[in-house]
């Protein structure tokens, strides 16, 4: 199915702005190169970074389009793109990332037993592992 926007992504580019504002620490949008760095970082997370990796991960939005049944933020591309623009705008990255996301997470979901995604990709969504 086509995914071209319209009246939907208008209304969830208005949820998105929305849980952004209640939920991005606005400490980190006034510092990019120390947000840049903090998602760069192999140390676990601290301060309001650890907060905003909390939040994103209990929302699934870390990955957006991954399916809601194991916890990502099932949204369609066109969503995805539009949580990415929203996040741009006041300068947040996504906290949620690395090798889970890159490589284990998609792979255990396209060839994952139904047992392996639901024992492993909770903990990727949410950056436990």
């Amino acid at each position: 199915m086509a995914d071209f926007g319209g009246a939907d992504l208008d209304a969830f580019r208005a949820e998105a702005r929305e849980w952004l504002e209640a939920n991005f620490p606005k400490s980190l949008g006034k510092d990019p190169e120390a947000l840049q760095a903090a998602a760069m970082s192999p140390e676990a997370p601290t301060g309001d970074y650890a907060t905003w990796k909390e939040r994103m991960g209990a929302k699934g939005w870390g990955v957006p389009t991954w399916p809601a049944a194991y916890g990502g933020g099932g949204l369609s591309a066109g969503e995805a793109r539009v949580l990415a623009s929203e996040m741009a705008k006041i300068g947040a990255v996504n906290p949620i990332g690395g090798m889970g996301v890159g490589m284990f997470g998609p792979t255990l979901l396209e060839y994952g037993t139904e047992e392996q995604k639901q024992k492993y990709i909770p903990d990727i969504v949410t950056g436990k592992v």
